[in-house]
């Protein structure tokens, strides 16, 4: 019995914890962020090596190597205020070269360069994904708590108005278990950011602290 109540303490405890809204945000930022960033590195790499016969390319191909890995590190940062997750950064060797071309040189033999393309690329469909889930779950939860209303306006489902009233209450199961569903899709995107955007080498914890907390 004990375990029962736990469970359905934690169940609906999700409605109230602050780390819930913190998921949701972080998804809701995924879908325009993805598509930007997709669009923008997709055509900044056709462009540069469209143009890599007249020379021209190559300082438009250094330039999208520095802001995909800034991007990088903007996604990184952004996992870890929303999301609360532990990632590293992306690169614990100081960069000594003060060029561009230097430190483009440096990013480039990087391999958590290229994770992080694919990061930024992939983003795009997982926000798209999470935009159809959220709406899917969002419009489902408002139908089933406003059926009563639905009912009056012959608009619902519901051969009567007790009825309507038994499918307005399961609505709020029906949200609970969504926000649960978030919070996974959310630890997902969390443990696939940490993945792609972290360096191999090793780091102490305080590091992380200091950093979150500068």
């Amino acid at each position: 019995m004990a375990e029962i109540e736990t469970a359905l303490r934690d169940f609906v405890s999700v409605a109230f914890r602050k780390q819930t809204y913190m998921n949701i945000l972080y998804l809701l930022f995924t879908f325009p962020l993805g598509t930007a960033y997709f669009v923008f590195l997709v055509s900044g790499l056709s462009l540069g090596f469209s143009l890599m016969t007249i020379w021209v390319g190559i300082p438009i191909l250094i330039l999208i190597f520095l802001a995909w890995w800034e991007i990088a590190s903007f996604e990184r940062q952004l996992a870890i205020w929303l999301l609360g997750v532990y990632i590293p950064p992306m690169s614990l060797k100081p960069v000594n070269e003060k060029s561009i071309l230097g430190r483009a040189l440096y990013r480039v033999k990087s391999p958590v360069t290229w994770k992080a393309l694919l990061f930024l690329l992939v983003k795009f469909p997982l926000g798209i994904f999470s935009l159809v889930v959220m709406a899917f779950l969002v419009s489902l939860t408002l139908g089933m708590l406003i059926n009563p209303i639905l009912y009056l306006v012959g608009e619902s489902f519901a051969s009567s108005l007790q009825e309507a009233i038994l499918v307005s209450i399961s609505g709020i199961f029906v949200g609970l278990a969504s926000m649960h569903v978030l919070n996974l899709l959310a630890h997902i995107s969390g443990s696939f950011a940490k993945r792609m955007l972290s360096g191999y080498e090793k780091q102490a914890d305080v590091s992380l602290v200091e950093e979150m907390n500068s």
